[in-house]
């Protein structure tokens, strides 16, 4: 057996699997809906699961390569994430196989495009959602200001954000009343919620939460200053993000270019374009071509994400 038989059918066992994952979790959310319906004040998907935590001590390793955190829900299934790393590296075993390069440089390619391509899409989806809970955190700080000042305690509060919030935040707090429910202290189940998310306005909600409830004093001042201070970072992020728009339009009307010119010039002169793939020189011009504007996309993407970030 070749060494590209055994690479295409690793490629077929890796759909294959994604496709049975896929199958299980279509089946998981029917019966999460039928628990919803039967049971509507539960959450289950917003619980935390005993078993992802035992296992995940034990995969830290692939979560890292990965860029996988088992700890935050994801839009896209992680099934989905490992498909499309799957098609990545089966699309560039297939312009290989038109290119004509050789197998092994082609398959460590191919490792490396899936590997990317799974990493971005982990990487998103948790930008996403960190974004999410950022933009949601001031409304949640007032929600507790304002529970704090009419008497009740902090845990009710965290029991008003999960019931009243939106998601991603009612999901994240209905994790800390559990926690706080279970013995721990609201300060730190707070802190937990940095730890997953690695949104630092919620170290710094901990660090006021643990100091005001040891120190003593007005708790609801401290945290409407607190208020403040996040909902001026939230205007400074969106500016900073509308700043950054016009590089973004750039970079994106840079890396559509080459296929535009390259239609134009294959309406233009089919003769030129076609020696790219006919011609072992045109393919080494063709293949640097394509890698190039892929590694200014994601590095004009990594600096604009780098400078906009707070």
């Amino acid at each position: 057996m070749t060494l590209e038989s055994v690479i295409v059918t690793v490629l077929a066992l890796a759909m294959c699997a994604a496709t049975i994952s896929l199958w299980l979790d279509a089946r998981e959310r029917r019966i999460n809906r039928r628990l919803a319906v039967a049971l509507p004040t539960s959450h289950p998907a917003n619980l935390p699961s005993i078993r992802r935590l035992e296992s995940g001590s034990q995969d830290q390793f692939l979560n890292r390569l990965s860029n996988y955190n088992p700890d935050i829900p994801y839009v896209l299934h992680p099934a989905y994430v490992l498909l499309a790393g799957a098609f990545g590296a089966a699309a560039i075993l297939y312009a290989n196989s038109q290119l004509g390069y050789s197998i092994v440089y082609a398959s460590i390619v191919a490792a490396i495009a899936a590997l990317i391509v799974i990493r971005g899409l982990f990487g998103w989806q948790q930008r996403r959602f960190a974004l999410q809970l950022f933009r949601q955190l001031p409304d949640a700080i007032q929600l507790v200001t304002s529970t704090v000042r009419s008497g009740l305690p902090v845990h009710e509060a965290f029991r008003a954000l999960a019931r009243d919030m939106p998601q991603p935040t009612a999901g994240q707090f209905a994790i800390v009343c559990s926690e706080v429910n279970l013995g721990r202290p609201a300060e730190e189940a707070v802190q937990a919620v940095y730890r997953r998310t690695q949104v630092a306005e919620y170290a710094i909600f901990a660090v006021t939460l643990a100091v005001q409830l040891k120190s003593g004093g007005s708790l609801a001042e401290t945290l409407q200053n607190l208020g403040d201070t996040v909902r001026q970072r939230v205007a400074l992020a969106a500016r900073a993000k509308a700043l950054a728009g016009e590089v973004i339009f750039s970079s994106r009307a840079l890396t559509i270019s080459p296929l535009i010119a390259g239609g134009v010039l294959y309406a233009a002169n089919p003769q030129t374009v076609d020696l790219l793939f006919t011609d072992p020189v045109g393919n080494k011009l063709l293949a640097y071509a394509v890698i190039s504007v892929l590694v200014g996309a994601l590095v004009i993407s990594w600096m604009v994400r780098r400078e906009t970030e707070l």
